[in-house]
């Protein structure tokens, strides 16, 4: 019996090991071996990896030596660190792991003794918990399959999808681009016409191809966009109009984003003042091309007597004191929330110049423009671009649009989805990715939550 048990006791100290031994690494005891290695049988063997997706870096300062390895934590310890791997005496360990890490809660840290830091609470695969081991001036990141960033209240991590989700499956948003054409049929926006959209933006992200707008005609639509119906209105005018403004103490999602602390940017081509309330184009001949009713924030009485109005609704370009989408960018200024509309040339709203077609406007612009934002930082950390039309041109009666939208976060990119959804949809996914309320369902639209395109 006594030999059985000693057998038992290699067999799992050799479990939790690489069936691999260190090539030239004899060992009396588990001190002869490189650090983070265990010694059996006279040879020193390397942790057992753990064979998940996540992975995690760090390094302390300080040593002249440095180990690598791979592993899995035992009960207790943090993942996020270096495995089974320790540090002892002078020497610095780097250390990955590949296990999958979780993440729940805000900002929680977890600290291995191999001089490892890991954002948010830990767990690997084949491990419990998190350790609180100290390494003085230990650094480190978490990345791959666990979730880069903490999850907050509302959100755990999906560790498979690399990203938090609320529990009905939405991502925890960090930016959300909106860009708004105008006036097409969904059947209008295809390889003829449009190129870049069909040939491109298609394979990159996902077409909503059972997407509708929610009334005629375009001020209406865009009051939806962001505050969840159209209030009663049901004609176009401009936001320093009293019959077109929406009654103070009505909510918008700008309104939501700065309560919660967050930000927001409207940008509009051709605004030539921040805030602007009246038009400087018509629709007939598009003379400076802006109109305010494209310009949805400032028809809100609660936004348009705010500060924030001047602070955030500007023009799209560079005019004046207002510095611009791509000088913003380009300095890493990422508002949560964007709201974009061309003017009335690039939207489609209006043919102007030599363009063969209205929808030939909108892939033109979108191939000269959109790619400063899905290249950003911002963007390519969880972030969403959804590119819709603010109605079909009111010919056909069923008022379906084309609807794209663009993520890293998206599961299958280039496959069309045929879910029925509504600018209604598309607002209350986005305040649910942001942990605000459902302003559609507060005024009685419960179109569904956009669940199904993520990973």
């Amino acid at each position: 019996m006594a030999k059985l048990g000693t057998l038992a006791a290699f067999v799992f100290t050799l479990s939790a090991c690489s069936s691999t031994p260190v090539p030239t690494n004899t060992c009396q005891s588990t001190t002869d071996c490189p650090s983070g290695y265990t010694c059996n049988r006279n040879l020193c063997y390397a942790p057992k990896a753990s064979g998940g997706p996540g992975t995690s870096t760090g390094a302390s300062t300080t040593g002249s030596q440095t180990q690598a390895s791979s592993g899995t934590t035992a009960a207790g310890a943090s993942s996020g660190g270096a495995g089974a791997t320790t540090s002892a005496g002078s020497a610095a360990s780097t250390s990955s792991s590949t296990g999958a890490t979780s993440s729940a809660g805000a900002s929680s840290t977890g600290t291995s003794s191999g001089g490892v830091t890991s954002g948010g609470s830990s767990t690997g695969a084949g491990s419990t918990g998190s350790s609180t081991g100290s390494a003085s001036g230990s650094t480190g990141s978490s990345t791959g399959g666990g979730c880069a960033t903490a999850c907050n209240a509302g959100f755990t991590c999906d560790a498979n999808a690399g990203f938090c989700k609320s529990s009905a499956g939405v991502p925890q948003l960090s930016n959300v681009w909106v860009i708004v054409m105008e006036n097409t049929n969904y059947a209008d926006i295809n390889a003829s016409t449009a190129p870049y959209i069909s040939g491109t933006l298609m394979t990159q992200g996902v077409a909503m191809n059972n997407y509708f707008a929610v009334v005629h005609p375009s001020l209406p639509n865009y009051i939806a966009m962001v505050g969840g119906d159209n209030f009663g209105l049901s004609s176009d005018g401009a936001a320093s109009d009293p019959a077109y403004q929406i009654p103070s103490g009505t909510p918008n999602i700008a309104l939501q984003l700065e309560a919660a602390g967050l930000t927001w940017h409207e940008y509009s081509e051709s605004q030539q003042t921040a805030c602007a309330l009246a038009d400087t184009g018509t629709d007939s001949s598009a003379t400076g091309h802006f109109v305010s009713k494209h310009n949805p924030m400032s028809h809100f009485l609660d936004t348009q007597n705010s500060a924030s109005c001047a602070a955030n609704d500007v023009s799209y370009e560079a005019v004046g004191s207002m510095p611009g989408i791509a000088a913003d960018l380009a300095a890493s200024h990422f508002y949560n929330y964007v709201f974009i509309s061309p003017n009335l040339c690039d939207d489609g709203h209006d043919l102007c110049g030599s363009a063969p077609s209205k929808a030939a406007e909108q892939d033109a612009w979108l191939q000269t423009n959109l790619s400063q934002i899905t290249n950003s930082a911002g963007y390519q950390h969880n972030g969403v671009v959804i590119i819709t039309w603010d109605e079909d041109d009111n010919t056909g009666g069923m008022n379906q649009i084309a609807t794209l939208i663009l993520s890293p976060m998206l599961a299958t990119p280039g496959t069309p989805n045929n879910t029925l959804y509504s600018h209604y949809s598309a607002l209350a996914t986005i305040e649910a990715g942001f942990g605000l309320s459902n302003l559609p369902a507060a005024n009685g639209h419960t179109d569904a939550l956009i669940t199904d395109i993520w990973k």
